[in-house]
C-alpha cells in the first residue's frame, strides 16, 4: 500500500492546511517514501478562506502524484448551486445556511449580486476550481481501507453504495458496531473530542477544524497501526504534532 495521508474536513481553514502540508512533507521525507494524499472532502464553507484553501488543495494534488480529492457534501451543494438553475433557490438556502456565505465572500462576491450572476461568474472566473470538484472521487479503496466523505450504508456491499449517501449519511453508519468489509476512513461528522477516533470498523478524522483549530490527517502505511498528525491553533501561530487517537473499540 502506498504511504497515505487522509486529511479531514478543512472548511476554509487555509491557515491550518498550509502547516499541515509542510508537516506531511517532512514526515514523508523522514520515512523515505513518496506520499499520496486523500482529501476527505468539505474543503470549503464556514471558514474564512475557501478560495485559498481550494488553491492549496489543487496545488497539492499536482505536487503529490496519485493524490485524490473526495467530494464532500459541502462541495456537492456548491456544484448543485452552479449547475442546476432549475433548483437554485432551494440549493441557495441550504448552502448559505451551512457556511456558503463565507465561501462566496472569499471568492469576492457581494450580497447585491443575483444568484444567477454568481453562478455564471463561478463558471467563468473559477473554472479550475469547479473542474477539480467535478473530477473528485466519491470513494477510494485499498486492500485495508475504504475512503469516503461521510460513511457508507452498512446494509449494502461496497459495490452497491450510492455516492450521495456516502456524502451525507450519519446515524446508520456511525451507530453500526459490527465489522465492515474494509475499515472506513471518513470525515463529515466532527468528533466529540476534537481529536481522531478509532472505532471497530472506522477511523474518524473530522476534528472540527473550523471551530477547534485541529485539522487532522491519518498516516496509513502498509500494515502498521495508523498514526495521526494534527494542527493546534494558538491564535498568533499554528503548530503541528503527532496526536493519539481516542480508541473507541
Amino acid at each position: 500500500m502506498p504511504l497515505l495521508y487522509a486529511i479531514g474536513d478543512i472548511h476554509g481553514r487555509r491557515d491550518l492546511l498550509e502547516p499541515l502540508l509542510a508537516a506531511i512533507r517532512e514526515d514523508a521525507a523522514r520515512r523515505k517514501r513518496k506520499p499520496r494524499l486523500v482529501f476527505l472532502g468539505d474543503v470549503i464553507d464556514r471558514g474564512p478562506d475557501s478560495r485559498g484553501t481550494m488553491d492549496l488543495v489543487i496545488a497539492a494534488l499536482g505536487e503529490f502524484r496519485g493524490s485524490r480529492l473526495i467530494l464532500g457534501n459541502h462541495e456537492e451543494m456548491l456544484l448543485r448551486f452552479v449547475d442546476d438553475d432549475t433548483d437554485r433557490a432551494r440549493t441557495r438556502r441550504l448552502w448559505l445556511n451551512n457556511g456558503g456565505m463565507e465561501t462566496l465572500v472569499s471568492y469576492g462576491f457581494r450580497a447585491h449580486q443575483s444568484m444567477d450572476e454568481i453562478a455564471r461568474c463561478f463558471e467563468e472566473d473559477f473554472a479550475g476550481h469547479l473542474a477539480a470538484l467535478r473530477a473528485a472521487a466519491w470513494m477510494l479503496k485499498t486492500d485495508l481501507y475504504c475512503f469516503v466523505h461521510g460513511g457508507i450504508d452498512p446494509s449494502l456491499p461496497l459495490a452497491a453504495q450510492d455516492p450521495e449517501t456516502t456524502r451525507w449519511i450519519r446515524g446508520e453508519f456511525l451507530n453500526f458496531k459490527d465489522p465492515l468489509p474494509r475499515t472506513v476512513v471518513h470525515g463529515h461528522t466532527p468528533t466529540i473530542s476534537s481529536g481522531p477516533e478509532i472505532h471497530v470498523n472506522r477511523i474518524a478524522v473530522d476534528t472540527g477544524a473550523f471551530h477547534s483549530g485541529h485539522l487532522t490527517c491519518a498516516v496509513l502505511e502498509d500494515d502498521a497501526a495508523p498514526v495521526f498528525l494534527s494542527t493546534s491553533d494558538h491564535g498568533d501561530h499554528v503548530t503541528v504534532s503527532k496526536v493519539e487517537a481516542l480508541d473507541c473499540r
